[in-house]
């Protein structure tokens, strides 16, 4: 055994993810002055696991990573890089987006190592991460920002297919690798619909297969000079315009007091599969077979064969290649690196760890954050304009935890160990805000 795996270093807290969750909680903790460590690839899903030439659908203003200042918006950046504030308004491409988080990061030092955490275990007073370095890190809280990529999700009827001919759309980087292919897409949602628009455009034969009768398309975008009384009838925020959006964009407090069946439900049924108003045009060479869900898939002579279910018949179309632009299921069983006793030990709202007013779950100093965090806070959380909420709200907490455990240990040395965790939780983050 190495001498680092003898001699552990300590931390407060260990952030495992380094994406825009995970960035926004470290700038706070930064300015909090809370001693923390934060390991991953900084963004690494953006730039490993979306295609070459992705468009944000969320608009510029809503994509903003959080830090208590408020002075490294996009807004500011773009200006800074030279582009016209117009061009603020249009389809933020990727890779812009990725030259302004990397500004972010330089901008503030986020001390981020780019490392892999390959095991998470309870320890004596806290946690053990063993990272892929040989390095043994002791923290007292941990927070998983881990983002959507371990979550992807390929239902069982295409799951069966060799992995050559199937792909989850997370792991279609390079669109062009498909030209002169004949490729069927299943999925109605922004991930379907663009990837099957950059596929086409790269020289892909074509064709979405999607269970909806109808797609669902977000709105043209909203005029920043609307008439007061519309502004206030149909207030804007940064998923889209109207009181319930208003709602989830400012009330994860007041939706984490709401019953856990109507959280689930509200979560189930908001912001479902849909493609940015922008992409309509892009489409319109694209064969969409809508109302048709896959019943099974084969292999024959070499291909893909998907028997189609549609109400009243099926139906047999053959392809080279599937894409499963199928979404995302929250699986803590699908988190591998974490060990088995702790991925059991954490009690379950749904799929989803179930959290509380501190994003802690029912493992004490375990804390959950990002799309995981949906069904305690609501469907806000799914998107980067939820950082902002999180980051503060979990900042203010850790910040005085920290606090109160510094004082506990010069008080002892007998290390406190908490047990339980709703009552604890509670009193611990009683003065949490309500927005």
């Amino acid at each position: 055994m190495s001498e680092a795996k003898l001699n552990p270093t300590q931390v407060d807290v260990a952030i495992v993810g380094a994406g825009p969750y995970g960035l926004s909680l470290a700038a706070h903790l930064t300015v909090r002055g809370v001693e923390y460590r934060i390991f991953g690839s900084p963004m690494h899903t953006w730039r490993h696991r979306m295609p070459n030439g992705m468009r944000l659908r969320s608009p510029g203003f809503g994509s903003d990573l959080s830090e208590p200042t408020g002075q490294f918006t996009l807004t500011r950046y773009w200006a800074r890089s030279g582009r016209t504030p117009e061009s603020l308004h249009d389809p933020i491409p990727r890779d812009a987006y990725l030259e302004y988080t990397q500004w972010f990061l330089d901008a503030l030092a986020i001390p981020v190592e780019d490392v892999q955490v390959r095991h998470l275990a309870r320890a004596y007073d806290g946690y053990s991460l063993d990272l892929d370095t040989g390095e043994r890190v002791r923290a007292r809280r941990v927070v998983l920002a881990v983002g959507l990529t371990h979550f992807a999700y390929v239902p069982p009827e295409l799951a069966s297919l060799p992995v050559e001919l199937v792909t989850h759309s997370t792991q279609v980087v390079q669109p062009g690798d498909f030209a002169r292919r004949d490729v069927v897409v299943v999925g109605a949602g922004q991930s379907a619909l663009e990837t099957a628009a950059l596929l086409r455009e790269g020289g892909a034969s074509v064709r979405v297969v999607a269970r909806c009768q109808e797609l669902m398309w977000t709105g043209d975008p909203i005029p920043s000079d609307r008439p007061l009384l519309e502004r206030l009838l149909r207030p804007d925020t940064r998923l889209c315009a109207g009181w319930r959006c208003w709602l989830y964009d400012h009330g994860g407090m007041l939706f984490h007091l709401l019953p856990e069946r109507k959280r689930l439900q509200l979560v189930r049924s908001s912001f479902g599969p849909m493609g940015a108003w922008w992409l309509r045009s892009r489409l319109e060479d694209v064969e969409i077979l809508l109302g048709r869900s896959v019943a099974s898939a084969s292999v024959r002579d070499g291909e893909v064969e998907l028997q189609l279910r549609t109400a009243n018949h099926t139906e047999t179309i053959s392809t080279h290649h599937v894409i499963a632009a199928t979404g995302y299921r929250i699986d803590l069983n699908q988190l591998e690196f974490l060990d088995k006793k702790l991925r059991l030990a954490v009690r379950t709202s749904g799929t989803a760890p179930a959290l509380s007013r501190a994003f802690e779950s029912s493992v004490p100093g375990l804390h959950f954050v990002g799309a995981a965090s949906a069904a305690s806070f609501g469907p806000v959380t799914r998107f980067v304009a939820g950082t902002t909420f999180t980051a503060r709200t979990l900042a203010r907490y850790l910040n005085r935890r920290a606090r109160r455990d510094k004082i506990r240990r010069s008080r002892s040395k007998t290390p406190v160990i908490r047990r339980g965790w709703s009552a604890a939780a509670e009193r611990d983050d009683a003065d949490l805000p309500l927005g």
